[in-house]
């Protein structure tokens, strides 16, 4: 599968994210009530298990130190060394609500990269609640918010 179907299907996946939260849809304890701010890794077992389950694409995570704001950052990886990133913009500067693609940029100015598995959601149940309020949101597609209301909660994030 190439970036810009990669792309569409993390598009489409944090636009549910987006729609669940602007819905009230997140318990207000769990981390994905903050998103994107905080809970990288949260989403990227999220939409690791999500290409993996419907596209058979493999992913692991990684993680580094992003320096400029003294804290981690996660995001995804294919086995094809695609970037698959959904929450870079939970930080000032160059990066984007959802990159996919390669290691150029703000992803190089990461320290200390660790890639490990994803973890798998179904052992979690506030994971496992996240994930099918999700899917809820996948299935009615895109346009589950007004659209002068999707485009203000867009701007927001």
């Amino acid at each position: 599968m190439g970036e810009n179907e990669l792309y569409q299907i993390a598009f489409h996946f944090r636009e549910a994210i987006v729609a669940a939260k602007t819905n009230g849809e997140f318990n207000f304890r769990d981390r994905m009530h903050r998103f994107p701010g905080g809970c990288c890794d949260d989403t990227c077992d999220l939409l690791g298990f999500y290409l993996w389950g419907k596209y058979r694409i493999h992913t692991s995570q990684r993680n580094g130190y992003y320096e400029a704001e003294m804290t981690n950052h996660a995001w995804l990886i294919t086995d094809a060394r695609i970037i698959i990133d959904i929450t870079g913009d939970q930080f000032y500067g160059a990066w984007k609500s959802v990159y996919v693609g390669q290691e150029v940029g703000t992803y190089k100015k990461l320290s200390r990269i660790i890639t490990q598995d994803n973890f798998d959601i179904r052992k979690q149940s506030r994971l496992w609640d996240d994930y099918n309020i999700i899917l809820k949101y996948l299935k009615k597609g895109v346009n589950t918010l007004p659209s002068s209301q999707h485009a203000t909660i867009l701007k927001q994030l």
